[in-house]
């Protein structure tokens, strides 16, 4: 069954273990990644998860497996060594600016309470009466037009076209409103 392996040269072989298993250890790091509860460190700089164990797991993974294609391609040693080393850089940058993006996304997804209570807005879906069903919102948040769920406190349904006033923000994010008279 390695009959395969055994008439490669030695750095072939090296470079087919190192792509093997630094894509069993990347596979493992992004089944977790998803899998797990709690959120990631976060990130004040773009490049600062650029050494992140995921990165270098990813960086051996494409440095391995380009290696091994540039050799396959009629490349040198030293050549196939030096685009697969650009490769995995090139990776490692790349993750390390989306990883970086993705988490400020996250970050700004979740509206502050503070920051948003007492802004204007306009029901666009219809919120039920103390709190009987939520609707929706339109309202610009940190400038940009969005549309958020929303609850009301008040004694009647707000119909769709009215305006409100937020008047706080749930920790799940929902906007407590009240219409304008």
């Amino acid at each position: 069954m390695l009959d395969w392996f055994e008439i490669l040269n030695w750095y072939e072989q090296v470079l087919w273990i190192l792509s093997i298993v630094s894509t069993f250890i990347f596979f493992y790091q992004i089944i977790s990644t998803i899998i797990k509860r709690k959120p990631d460190k976060k990130r004040k700089y773009i490049f600062s998860n650029f050494l992140a164990f995921k990165n270098i797991a990813a960086f051996f993974s494409m440095f391995g497996w380009v290696s091994i294609s540039s050799l396959y391609q009629g490349f040198g040693l030293s050549t196939s060594l030096i685009i697969g080393v650009l490769s995995g850089i090139i990776l490692m940058a790349v993750m390390s600016v989306l990883f970086y993006f993705i988490q400020k996304l996250k970050q700004n997804q979740t509206p502050e309470a503070t920051q948003n209570v007492n802004s204007i807005g306009e029901v666009i879906s219809d919120i039920g009466r103390k709190r009987s069903s939520s609707g929706k919102i339109q309202i610009h948040i940190n400038g940009v037009l969005k549309i958020m769920d929303a609850m009301t406190d008040f004694d009647h349904d707000v119909k769709s076209g009215t305006k409100i006033r937020v008047d706080s923000v749930t920790s799940t994010g929902i906007f407590i409103v009240k219409p304008m008279l």
